[in-house]
């Protein structure tokens, strides 16, 4: 049977990465503990290094696709519930990442948390999960910018296998990173997870009718818009990664498909702008055109309102509870 694979969503923003990393958190009878490496797109070089317990490790793998996920073992000593990994990726197309990754895993009773469903609701201050056996009390620390502990509590949880809602305390705009520990009779297993979510303030950009070309007298807009993404960075960057959203919309004034099309080449814009004077975290930018309205209207109604480009920010994208709806956005 397949173990549950826990994602790792608290990674050095300084090492923000694009690559899905995962491992065996609960490894079966007869299994060893393993880092699970799924890089995004082509692969040059994949160098990885592991310590646990007194076993030091290295891989080096090359010329692979993307999309494939590759798996790093060491032998298993059930004493041994911790280790420390790197992982280094160049990838084909000439951009590289790099992070450390601890991890953290359990053998008894083989409780598991399986985080690839997992989803916040910013508003309820809840995170729900799946996991593989009931369990009876979470303990919670919840903390905030620059890793300052906000709230630390022990609740009693009756739920599971399957999914299960895990409250937390504090306003989810401050709460950044959720260490969470789910306890049952026999085993526990513990996780990181990241609610942390927000809009970035700025002036709109303005782009001629029909065009997405940015004009230099709207590079001081943009210009505030990177001293604003730096403090970010200072306050967030050194606890999750710190990933950019920009979502283009327009009025309903014209063909929906074609302003559709529009939203897309003026976000894409603004992000390549970014990218040209200087911030190097990871962007992603999606084409709403009409279907992400700031004030409802009618068909062919001008409105300055709708026409935007909201900037988010977050360790992951725009959770639903948000209202921004749910794409595939594209990494630039």
């Amino acid at each position: 049977m397949t173990t549950p694979l826990a994602l790792l969503l608290a990674l050095p923003a300084a090492l923000a990465a694009d690559v899905q990393l995962g491992f065996t958190q609960a490894p079966a009878p007869g299994e060893n503990p393993a880092l699970l490496v799924t890089p995004p797109r082509a692969v040059e070089i994949l160098a990885v290094d592991c310590t646990a317990g007194g076993q030091s490790l290295s891989w080096e793998e090359r010329g692979l696709p993307g999309g494939g996920t590759h798996r790093f073992e060491w032998i298993r000593d059930e004493s041994v519930t911790h280790a420390d990994c790197s992982v280094q990726v160049r990838y084909a197309d000439g951009s590289a990442e790099g992070m450390d990754v601890p991890i953290d895993y359990s053998y008894g009773g083989g409780l598991a948390v399986d985080l690839s469903g997992a989803s916040a609701d910013l508003k309820a201050n809840t995170l729900t999960v799946s996991i593989n056996q009931p369990v009876q009390k979470a303990k919670i620390t919840a903390l905030g910018p620059l890793r300052a502990v906000l709230s630390q509590q022990e609740i009693a949880i009756s739920g599971g296998p399957g999914p299960i809602t895990v409250p937390w305390v504090g306003d989810a705009s401050e709460v950044v990173l959720l260490e969470v520990e789910l306890h049952n009779a026999l085993a526990w297993a513990g996780f990181t997870f990241s609610p942390w979510f927000l809009e970035i303030p700025h002036d709109e950009v303005l782009f001629d009718t029909n065009d997405a070309t940015i004009h230099d007298s709207e590079a001081p807009k943009l210009e505030r818009t990177l001293r604003e993404l730096e403090e970010v960075l200072v306050k967030y960057g050194d606890i999750v990664p710190v990933k950019l959203f920009i979502a283009g919309c327009t009025d309903t004034v014209g063909d929906a498909g074609a302003n559709a099309g529009l939203s897309q080449r003026r976000a894409r814009a603004i992000a390549g702008w970014l990218r040209e004077h200087g911030y190097s975290h990871p962007i992603y930018y999606y084409g709403f055109g009409e279907s992400y309205l700031a004030e409802q209207t009618g068909d062919e109604v001008d409105s300055q309102a709708n026409r935007r480009a909201p900037y988010y920010v977050g360790a992951t994208e725009p959770p639903p509870s948000t209202g921004v709806p749910q794409v595939s956005w594209i990494p630039l």
